[in-house]
């Protein structure tokens, strides 16, 4: 029990450090800057920020959420990504345990969090994202199956690409005006890893608790004054759902079984 505690908290603090990094990648990689080179700096004045400005969460406290040169304020979404990784990172393991395949779907979990960012703010889900996702995590998959001796969960895979792919591929080419191409191409993605952890049950749950969070958020935006024509990016719902379905798909179907 010790030891499980005591990877658990590992996993949440590199998931912070990862999250820091996905806080930069959602703001340059859409802006077309080097995710690689140049130093963090205040988008307002410009300032290079020090080392200790930049200690996922515990900066934005001690700065109270403000600029230490111009007193700008610090969007929310930098802290709430780091959050967001930290949990999730932590969240596997303690489902799941340690080994290779939690570690790839730990970084599943950072792709996402970082598309959902973009989307969000920019409603766009970038190729430069989406398609070395799909082709670095089925590599990752592969090595993952050899290793286990059990190639089932690449079929598995391949079914739930085409499964959850396909079905918002036919809703996009229907209604193109509802659904974007954007969220056809992660659905491939999310299908892959849905399938390769439960098979076809994982990905119709992770499609149904997508479709669900976007009714649901739909719903409220109605209530609150919102019109239908109101443009609402997808992507969310699609990387939220799909991580619930990994935690939760198992209880939900033997429950709906």
């Amino acid at each position: 029990m010790t030891w499980d505690i005591y990877w658990i908290v590992v996993a949440g603090f590199l998931g912070l450090i990862f999250g820091s990094f996905a806080t930069v990648v959602a703001y340059r990689l859409p802006r077309n800057e080097s995710i690689v080179t140049g130093r963090s700096h205040c988008p307002s004045c410009g300032k290079q920020i020090a080392w200790y400005e930049n200690i996922p969460l515990f900066s934005y406290l001690s700065l109270r959420g403000k600029c230490r040169h111009c007193g700008a304020r610090i969007s929310p979404r930098y802290p709430a990504i780091e959050l967001a990784c930290g949990v999730a990172f932590a969240a596997l393991v303690w489902r799941f345990g340690m080994s290779f395949e939690v570690a790839i779907y730990a970084a599943f979990f950072w792709t996402l969090i970082v598309l959902t960012a973009i989307d969000l703010e920019h409603k766009l889900l970038p190729n430069k994202i989406v398609f070395p996702a799909f082709v670095v995590g089925w590599l990752l998959l592969v090595v993952a199956a050899t290793i286990d001796g059990d190639l089932t969960p690449l079929l598995e895979a391949a079914l739930g690409a085409a499964v959850f792919g396909g079905f918002l591929f036919t809703v996009a080419f229907i209604a193109p005006a509802g659904m974007g191409f954007g969220d056809v191409k992660l659905a491939f993605v999310l299908g892959t890893f849905l399938g390769y952890a439960g098979g076809l049950g994982y990905t119709l749950t992770g499609m149904f608790l997508s479709f669900m969070l976007g009714g649901f958020t739909g719903i409220a935006i109605l209530l609150r004054g919102g019109n239908r024509k109101m443009e609402v990016p997808f992507g969310p719902f699609l990387a939220g759902g799909s991580m619930l379905a990994i935690f939760t798909a198992e209880s939900l179907l033997d429950w709906y079984l």
